[in-house]
């Protein structure tokens, strides 16, 4: 069954998921009226039951409706923004759907209409049309006019009760979501399960319709190009945050971020590879989704249309003025001034190298080798054999043994690398270049580029090359004294947390992180465990408590009193057996004088050589914040022997 008859039946659904509780209710009460005229007592007691009742009803209502959607992004006013907020009334027009409340831009790679509603998507309260801040960048006017077409047509469909049950379902799906415990959830899931199966194909209709208000709007070549053009963005967004928006945030100041991600998506290396991918993951979609829309957009039928090749960012009123004001609004607080491109690149670059070269100065201190940290003590230490025992401090203690000598190898290069191109950027004769194709390569004061891993990497492999690469060094000017003072430990990132564990007969929350495990007193009682496994109160205030832990430093947490750090380093084997009940890691640590576990003596076994074990165990009542069971996979890699997979647990 599909179009309105099934969305019809959601609906009806939908009211009777309201009706019943009360028909019950007032049914009682009714019961109640009629006893008590025979029987006061039989009736007090049928009342004391309606009470009852009604107030279960009235508190899961209460939790399920207050679910909202907040505004996220930038608001856009008319007067700010009036050519942006003409085409989208333009289209609205046309497609004969509502008008969006509010316009924002957002710095997510979409176009998205989002709806906060009143029971449970019966009544709009608030309809806010979203805008990626990457769209403008990479689309042009035209295909930003069909991807929001395609955004707002969804808002009218074939027929109102389609809209209707699909804004409906999206409530739904998003309450549940939401809900954080308790039988509301248990029973709320159920109901949204069952309506869901009934209002499967409204997405779908919905989709057709606003694809093809796309078309009517932009034409079929452009709402396909459009369509596919959001696929490449999505994936580019991605590349983009990771390789180049974190140069800004390693050196605290604020980019161009729409210039760039302009020139990223049109650099002539990266532009083919992108459009690559996005057809590859479109052509592997399970369920075909993308291609099915693709092809029905193309049978549509509709006149030919003058594609507007402006750029998107052309829709709004003085750009070069309003885009940063933008950025600036939607930007990370506390980045310093904003610095082009190609300074910004060159900057970040050094600290990289500076930061690499601190570390290879902290692994030589803690090999324990008579080595000094500069660039010739490093290459006589490596000419003499030793360079695998001198980067073995920093190498991770999970790694599976038959990865180790790669592992030390490919991490020697890096640093050593690194820091002769750190020697090079402090005597400046050598700086990063920007590079929208690729990782910003090292030009040499002469123009010439400089590969270091393929200097260095030779004479790592065979120390009987390093005289070579010594002379190599001192004929491109590297200062061979060159050294940094050694990196301090890095502060340990949270992974996630479980609440409470078991340990030694006392509970702990324990939290796992990249570089060991803490272990904090827990403050939870018994009967506050059991009333947060029961009611959605108390479960939500035990979640935001383990949101302010998640939130606190690390190395904070370490200093609370009671707490316990088990560090990686010190872990020789871990063993994770689940059963009926729940699970237990047994960890087997070495607690020598070199350890630099912080553990009271009463949690853990010992024995005379050393080795010890500590032993967790998990509570039936337990929650999660995070994901705390990939961490630990993770931290402890090649070390840990699991009984089942470690995905049983969750």
């Amino acid at each position: 069954m599909r179009g309105p008859w099934r969305a019809a039946l959601a609906l009806a659904l939908h009211i009777a998921f309201f009706v019943a509780p009360i028909a019950l209710v007032l049914g009682l009460l009714s019961i109640a009226a009629v006893t008590f005229r025979y029987d006061q007592t039989s009736g007090l007691k049928a009342a004391a039951a309606a009470l009852v009742v009604g107030t279960l009803f009235a508190v899961g209502l209460r939790a399920v409706l207050r679910s909202r959607v907040r505004a996220r992004g930038v608001l856009v006013d008319r007067a700010e923004q009036p050519q942006l907020w003409r085409m989208a009334e333009s289209i609205a027009a046309t497609a004969e759907a509502p008008k969006p409340d509010e316009i924002r831009i957002t710095s997510e790679p979409v176009v998205a209409v989002r709806e906060d509603t009143a029971l449970l998507g019966l009544r709009t309260r608030t309809r806010y049309l979203e805008l990626g801040l990457p769209l403008l960048a990479a689309l042009n006017v035209g295909e930003l006019r069909a991807a929001m077409a395609r955004e707002i047509g969804r808002l009218t469909g074939r027929n109102k009760l389609t809209v209707l049950a699909h804004r409906t379902s999206a409530s739904v799906e998003r309450t549940a979501a939401g809900l954080t415990g308790g039988p509301t959830k248990w029973l709320f899931a159920g109901y949204a399960r069952a309506f869901m199966a009934v209002a499967a194909t409204t997405a779908q209709d919905l989709e057709q319709a606003a694809d093809a208000v796309a078309v009517r709007e932009a034409g079929t070549r452009t709402a396909v190009l459009a369509l596919r053009k959001s696929v490449a963005v999505e994936i580019g967004w991605r590349e983009y945050a990771d390789d180049y928006l974190s140069m800004a945030t390693s050196i605290g100041h604020a980019p161009d971020v729409l210039l760039g991600f302009r020139n990223f998506m049109a650099h002539p290396a990266r532009k083919p590879r992108l459009a690559e991918r996005a057809k590859q993951t479109i052509a592997e979609e399970p369920d075909g989704r993308t291609r099915r829309r693709i092809d029905a957009m193309k049978r549509i039928k509709t006149g030919d249309r003058e594609p507007d090749e402006r750029p998107a960012f052309a829709v709004l009123r003085n750009p070069r003025k309003s885009v940063p004001d933008l950025e600036d609004r939607l930007m990370v607080d506390g980045l310093g001034p904003r610095l082009p491109w190609p300074e910004l690149a060159q900057r970040a670059g050094a600290a990289h190298v500076a930061e690499q070269a601190a570390v290879l100065s902290a692994a030589v201190e803690q090999s324990g080798l008579p080595v000094q940290p500069s660039i010739a003590g490093v290459l006589a230490a490596i000419h003499r054999g030793q360079g695998r025992d001198l980067i073995n401090p920093v190498l991770n203690p999970g790694l599976n043994p038959e990865l180790v000598d790669q592992a030390a190898e490919d991490t020697l290069v890096e640093l050593l690398g690194c820091t002769v191109v750190d020697a090079l950027v402090c005597a400046r004769r050598a700086h990063h270049e920007l590079d929208w194709g690729g990782p910003s390569p090292v030009r040499l004061g002469n123009g010439q580029p400089l590969d270091a891993d393929r200097l260095v990497r030779p004479a790592v492999v065979d120390p009987r090359l390093i005289p070579g690469l010594h002379r190599a060094l001192v004929n491109l000017g590297v200062p061979l004294n060159h050294a940094r003072r050694p990196a301090p430990e890095p502060e340990p990132e949270l992974a996630g947390i479980v609440s409470p564990v078991q340990c030694a007969g006392s509970s702990y929350d324990l939290l796992v992180t990249d570089r060991g495990l803490v272990l904090l007193p827990s403050s939870a009682s018994t009967t506050k465990r059991l009333l947060a496994g029961t009611l959605a109160r108390f479960r939500e205030a035990e979640l935001e408590q383990l949101g302010e832990l998640a939130a606190t430093p690390v190395g904070e947490l370490r200093e609370r009193t009671g707490a316990q750090w088990v560090d990686s380093r010190d872990v020789a084997s871990a063993r994770l057996d689940q059963d009926r009940t729940g699970w237990s890691l047994s960890l087997e640590l070495y607690l020598d004088e070199y350890a630099v576990s912080e553990l009271d003596d009463g949690l853990v076994r010992g024995d005379a050589d050393g080795a010890a074990e500590l032993v967790l165990r998990s509570s039936a009542d337990g929650v999660e914040h995070g994901d705390p069971y990939r961490g630990l996979g993770e931290l402890m890699g090649a070390r840990m022997n699991v009984e089942e997979p470690l995905a049983a647990i969750e």
